[in-house]
């Protein structure tokens, strides 16, 4: 069988669970199937090279760049409109659609592609997946969040989403011209609504973002809840036994303010030196007015340190030094891949009572949850896990088996194939 993976963007560049998720299924897989995984390459931008092929631990990559070289500037609403409808990538990857004729497609992310991905799939003969990740197919900024934090509840005929768009753009000034805006908003999620009707079947990670896309329109006979699996071997496999409480926190994940982490390292502040010692994963590039606001608040607490970014591969020896991992995200996550590694680690949750992230870790089953963007409520849990040194133990038995990509891949490989045996019988 011949699968193609869509995917915004891939290793070794980007690193975060979307990327991991999407090589390791690719990397199980392609033992058995030829695999392509088809990617929108930043570092290609502008450049004299469209378009590399090259692999990745076996994995047959395409990156492929968004924009071509000579080009004058893009305006703002041509960049908008090319972050889900790219003419240069349409092209490409029709031709590569042509030439590897795969049978099944199956999409991770589309941003920076383009959705005719979804269509031109189903004319080429090839069954259509489509894993959703995050919102990027109900919100432009695919997190429904608010430029000034929060919680976005609905486009409200997409007038909100002007407004963060003004504030995307780095010009708050325009959000008086919101109204103007809502035409291009409405436009896109038609192109995205049509696109997306072609796809034979949709796979959510959690219920939580299945029950949104649902509300979003989306049939619900055409979605089915599958977590995803993880790569154990890539964390030196689960470990049987784990030592005993030292008063260890971590956060891994990406330093973006959404993420909460300013909401971990307030909470460790005020805990002042009292044995809990938080250490941050996390690449500063992305946003290095946040990372540089991060070490501020930190400043003059030796119990908090900056790790910096983590590979992928080494992830098991952060969680081999943690008691508890620390998820204080302030929008609706999804499946964070961190939670996952973390149960697989031995190491229970403190996660932010926010959307899926209550399904991921019930409270008392597999960790602990407290108030969204509440430090003091973060601070009050971490007190409670060094108050009660063998809560650490008891969560630690309520651990949620994980499930591995190797079982994840068969599941998959599985849905594959009955789409492939429903295409070629149609052909």
């Amino acid at each position: 069988m011949r699968i193609l993976y869509l995917v915004h963007q891939y290793l070794p560049r980007h690193l975060a669970g979307t990327e991991v998720y999407t090589h390791s299924l690719a990397k199980a897989l392609s033992a058995r199937h030829e695999v392509l995984v088809y990617c929108h390459e930043p570092a290609l931008d502008g450049g004299a090279q469209p378009a590399v092929d090259d692999a990745l631990e076996g994995v047959a990559v395409r990156r492929v760049a968004a924009r071509t070289a000579g080009r004058a500037p893009a305006s703002p609403l041509a960049l908008f409109r090319a972050g889900y409808r790219n003419r240069r990538i349409a092209a490409d990857l029709a031709e590569t659609l042509a030439r590897y004729r795969p049978d099944v497609v199956h999409v991770q992310h589309l941003k920076d592609l383009t959705v005719d991905a979804l269509p031109m799939a189903r004319v080429a003969g090839a069954g259509v997946v489509y894993t959703l990740h995050d919102y990027w197919g109900i919100c432009p900024n695919a997190q429904y969040v608010r430029p000034g934090g929060g919680i976005c509840h609905g486009p409200h005929l997409w007038l909100e989403c002007g407004r963060c768009a003004a504030y995307g753009l780095g010009k708050p000034w325009l959000t008086p011209a919101a109204p103007a805006m809502i035409p291009f908003f409405a436009a896109r999620q038609r192109a995205i609504d049509r696109a997306m009707a072609g796809a034979d079947l949709f796979l959510s990670p959690s219920r939580f973002l299945r029950d949104r896309y649902v509300a979003g329109g989306l049939p619900a006979e055409r979605l089915r809840v599958l977590e995803n699996g993880l790569d154990v071997a890539r964390l030196g496999g689960c470990p049987a036994e784990r030592g005993a409480f030292r008063g260890h926190y971590a956060y891994v994940g990406s330093l973006a303010w959404q993420k909460g982490v300013h909401v971990a390292v307030e909470a460790f502040r005020t805990l002042g030196d009292t044995g809990a010692e938080l250490r941050i994963w996390g690449g500063e590039h992305a946003f290095p007015d946040y990372a540089r606001r991060l070490r501020r608040l930190a400043a003059g607490c030796d119990w908090i340190r900056f790790e910096g970014e983590l590979d992928p591969n080494r992830v098991g020896e952060a969680l081999t030094w943690a008691d508890y991992l620390v998820v204080p995200s302030l929008w609706w996550e999804n499946s964070p891949v961190t939670i996952q590694e973390a149960y697989c680690s031995g190491v229970p949750v403190l996660a932010s009572r926010l959307g899926a992230l209550e399904e991921k870790v019930p409270e008392g089953v597999g960790g602990l949850l407290f108030v969204p963007g509440d430090p003091a409520d973060l601070a009050r849990t971490v007190r409670r896990t060094l108050a009660e040194r063998d809560l650490l133990e008891a969560l630690r038995a309520t651990l949620p088996a994980v499930e591995t990509i190797t079982a994840h891949a068969e599941e998959v490989e599985a849905l594959y194939e009955e789409l492939w045996e429903a295409r070629r019988g149609q052909r």
